[in-house]
């Protein structure tokens, strides 16, 4: 098991995720910025920013000592962060324990809110916690934010006017993740097991509905492929990943791979590399998985990744789609930002 660089942050780290570069090419940036959100006593959003591994050489002494991570800026969150997304270089958007959703402006190494509403709400009235969202995949300022709740709702609002938000109940159950395969439509995994597909364009009622019918799984979160919108990927409460082919919506096709041994709280395929999937667990571990070869009956390759300092559950990650070397950000309830890296044609730990 190979080991990832720990650097202790006193926070429960629960959402990250990394920012484009600010000089608007991927490979131009000495310095690369990242947001982490936390909770419990902390509920804030982190602005940190760290060295281009790109720009590294190996004639530069080790840095063992040196921190992963410079902390920029700080702001307070209504709430714990569940989940964050990039917007644009200077804009990302929040997920709240209070069912709101929020818009925060990076300017001048700064996080500012610009504006929030509440999107989840039990029949009560009682704020829903916010469990993940995804912004549409379109160059637009007439993107929307997609977001799900414990309420078992999905909630669509428009970047430009929050107050127009538009909330749906798709499931009794909570909504764990939410995704774009592509700009017209929408998936959502359930604690129940299930994944539903919307069509934005009639929200209201699922176009298609998958469940596991040989084990009952809670699903934890989902991801859609890249550049392949008929391919989903979740993560289940039993440490198991599921990939989807819904090419045929009345046949489903879902391999399992048994990824972890407890909940996998994130899901993601790597940017660069499709044929991989990046996890990280309630087991303490960070996992990348090929699960996709040129040669079908190759042996799927699995590595695994702990911190010897990390002993919690590693909640979030981000892989970095910006960089040439392999970059991997993750936060851990143990109160610890976690890195990893190497270069794009290893497979150690990439």
């Amino acid at each position: 098991m190979n080991t990832l660089q720990v650097q202790p942050v006193a926070r429960k780290v629960t959402s990250v995720c990394w920012l484009p570069p600010r000089a608007g090419q991927a490979y131009t940036d000495t310095e690369l910025y990242f947001v982490t959100g936390s909770s419990a006593r902390h509920k804030e959003l982190v602005l940190w920013t760290t060295d281009n591994p790109d720009f590294e050489s190996e004639s530069e002494p080790s840095s063992e000592e040196k921190a992963l991570a410079t902390l920029v800026a700080k702001a307070t969150h209504d709430g714990d962060v569940h989940d964050i997304a990039v917007v644009s270089a200077d804009v990302i958007a929040t997920a709240s324990s209070y069912g709101t959703i929020s818009i925060y402006d990076i300017q001048n190494n700064s996080l500012k809110l610009r504006e929030s509403v509440t999107a989840h709400r039990f029949a009560s009235g009682e704020p829903a916690v916010s469990t993940a969202l995804e912004v549409q995949p379109v160059n637009s300022s007439d993107a929307e934010i997609a977001s799900c709740g414990e309420d078992g709702r999905i909630a669509y609002v428009p970047l430009a006017r929050l107050d127009a938000l538009q909330a749906y109940e798709v499931d009794s159950t909570v909504v764990t993740g939410v995704c774009w395969p592509t700009p017209a439509q929408v998936a959502a995994s359930t604690r129940s097991g299930q994944i539903k597909l919307f069509d934005r364009r009639s929200p209201a009622e699922a176009s298609a509905v998958f469940a596991d019918q040989t084990k009952n799984y809670s699903f934890e979160c989902i991801t859609s492929h890249p550049s392949q919108s008929f391919r989903l990927a979740t993560g289940t409460d039993t440490g198991a990943v599921l990939l989807w082919d819904i090419r045929n919506p009345k046949k489903p096709v879902a391999e399992v791979f048994s990824v972890h041994e407890s909940n996998v709280w994130k899901v993601r395929y790597h940017p660069a590399d499709s044929s991989k999937i990046v996890t990280c667990s309630e087991d303490a571990s960070i996992a990348i998985t090929q699960w996709s070869s040129d040669k079908p009956s190759a042996p799927r390759d699995r590595h695994h990744l702990s911190g010897f300092f990390n002993a919690l559950s590693i909640g979030c990650l981000d892989v970095c789609p910006y960089t040439r070397t392999n970059l991997l950000v993750a936060g851990s309830d143990s109160g610890n930002i976690l890195m990893a890296k190497s270069a794009s044609t290893e497979f150690s730990l990439f």
